[in-house]
C-alpha cells in the first residue's frame, strides 16, 4: 500500500482505515505516503495524474469532470500599482463547478466509492456543496447537504440543480455550538447509514482533503520548479491553507522545488478566530458570532484552525484580517484591472496583500501568489452591488459612429 495514516496530535500510526479521527486521542488524521516521490501519470484524467500522492487504492476507477490544471496568471496592472515585481493569481474558479472544492470532491467521491458507501452528507455555504453534488451526480449517488440559513442564493441554486437534498440549519455559520452539533450529528448519521461524511476540513475528511495539495503541485510546475516566496490563502475552516502547505512540503521533499513559501492566512474582520489566536499566541478557540458578510469563509469554530497555526509557524508566515469593504474593493479591482471575475472570498487575498504592502510587510521583490478560490458568479448579491452605480445608456444605431472616445 502506498499510503498509511498518522495522527497530527500524538504518536499514533496505522494502516489505511475508514476513520477520520485518531483512535488513540481523537486528533486530526494525516495521510502519509511510503515514498517521497511526486510522480505524474499523464494517462489519468484531471488531478488524478497526481495519483501517487492521493489516498486511493485504484485511481483508474475515479471519476473526473476535468478538475485541476487551472491557470496561474501573472498580474498586469495590480502588481505595478502595488509596486510588486512578481504577482501571480491561481484561478481556481476555472474548475468545473467554479471553485477549488472540485479537487476535494473528486477525491472524496472516489474514496466513497472505494469504501462502498451509499450516499454523502456535508455542510457547506455553497462551493463545497456544489462540488460534491456535481461529482455525486456523476457517480449516481444520493446526497444530503446542510447549509447556512443566510447562504448565497446563487450558490444554493447551483447545488439544487445537481439534485441533492438541501436543508438550511438555523444559526449554522454564526454560532459555534450549532456548528459543532451539526458536525457531530452528521458524523452520527453517516455512521448509522453507511454514508460518507464529506465536510471539507481535514478534521472530518482527511482523505478527500488530499486533493487540495494538487494546487501546490501545479503552481510548482507552472513556476518552472520554484515555489512562490509568499502565498495568500482565504481562510474559513482552515483546510485550504493547511492542505496547500502540505502540498508544498511534499513537493520540496520530492525535490520539485528548492525552497518553501511563507503562507499567509487571510480572514474577514468579524469572523477571524484564527487571526485572534495567532495574535494572542494561543490555540484557536471559537468566537461568539460572525458579523462578516463574506460568503464561504464564515466559520466561528474553524475545525482545522490549529493546523493553520502550525503551517504559519513552520513556514514563517502570518495572519491578516480584512474589513468587508476592502474585500469588495479588491473584487472590483480584480475585474476592472485584471479581467478576473472572482467571488469576494477569493478577492480577500488581494485585499490582504494591499494591506500588507501598505504596512511595509513586503519588500516588493517577492514572488507572490494569491489563491483565487472561486468564480464571481457564485455570489449574485456581491455582483449586483459591484455594478449598482453603473448604468447602461440607450442610443439609436445611427448614433454609434458619433460615440465619444
Amino acid at each position: 500500500m502506498h499510503f498509511s495514516l498518522a495522527c497530527t496530535a500524538c504518536a499514533w500510526t496505522g494502516p489505511d482505515a475508514d476513520i477520520a479521527q485518531c483512535p488513540s486521542c481523537g486528533g486530526i488524521i494525516d495521510v502519509v505516503y511510503a515514498s517521497a516521490a511526486v510522480d505524474v501519470d499523464a494517462a489519468q484524467p484531471g488531478l488524478f495524474r497526481w495519483a501517487s500522492r492521493l489516498p486511493l487504492h485504484d485511481p483508474s476507477t475515479a471519476l473526473s469532470l476535468g478538475e485541476g490544471n487551472t491557470p496561474l496568471v501573472r498580474s498586469h496592472r495590480l502588481g505595478d500599482e502595488l509596486r510588486l515585481s512578481s504577482l501571480f493569481f491561481k484561478l481556481e474558479g476555472s474548475n468545473p463547478t467554479g471553485s477549488y472544492k472540485d479537487r476535494i470532491a473528486a477525491v472524496g467521491v472516489a474514496r466513497l466509492r472505494e469504501l462502498g458507501k451509499t450516499a454523502w452528507a456535508a455542510t457547506s455555504s455553497g462551493n463545497a456543496g456544489a462540488a460534491i453534488a456535481a461529482y455525486g451526480a456523476q457517480a449516481g449517488l444520493d446526497g444530503y447537504l446542510f447549509t447556512l440559513e443566510k447562504a448565497s442564493r446563487a450558490k444554493i441554486a447551483q447545488i439544487l440543480a445537481y439534485g441533492p437534498h438541501v436543508t438550511a440549519v438555523e444559526r449554522l455559520g454564526y454560532d459555534p455550538d450549532v456548528e459543532k452539533l451539526t458536525w457531530a450529528n452528521i458524523r452520527r448519521l453517516c455512521a448509522e447509514r453507511n454514508w460518507q461524511m464529506l465536510v471539507t476540513a481535514r478534521a472530518f475528511s482527511p482523505h478527500a482533503m488530499e486533493g487540495v495539495k494538487t494546487i501546490a503541485f501545479e503552481v510548482c510546475e507552472q513556476m518552472n520548479g520554484v515555489a512562490p516566496d509568499v502565498v495568500y490563502v482565504p481562510v474559513g475552516g482552515g483546510g485550504l491553507l493547511s492542505a496547500s502547505w502540505k502540498g508544498f512540503v511534499e513537493a520540496h521533499a520530492a525535490g520539485m522545488i528548492p525552497t518553501l513559501p511563507r503562507m499567509v492566512a487571510v480572514q474577514a474582520c468579524g469572523c477571524d478566530a484564527i487571526t485572534q489566536a495567532w495574535q494572542a499566541d494561543r490555540p484557536v478557540s471559537p468566537i461568539p458570532g460572525c458579523t462578516s458578510a463574506i460568503s464561504g469563509i464564515q466559520l466561528t469554530a474553524p475545525p482545522d484552525g490549529d493546523l493553520v497555526l502550525q503551517a504559519l509557524r513552520e513556514s514563517g508566515g502570518w495572519c491578516v484580517s480584512v474589513p468587508d469593504a476592502e474585500t469588495y474593493r479588491a473584487q472590483a479591482d480584480l475585474a476592472a484591472k485584471e479581467g478576473l471575475f472572482v467571488e469576494p472570498a477569493a478577492a480577500i487575498t488581494v485585499a490582504a496583500l494591499r494591506a500588507d504592502r501598505a504596512a511595509g510587510r513586503l519588500s516588493g521583490e517577492e514572488r507572490i501568489a494569491c489563491w483565487l478560490t472561486g468564480t464571481g458568479f457564485k455570489d449574485a448579491t456581491a455582483l449586483q452591488n459591484m455594478v449598482a452605480e453603473k448604468t447602461v445608456a440607450m442610443m439609436r444605431a445611427e448614433e454609434i459612429v458619433m460615440i465619444d472616445d
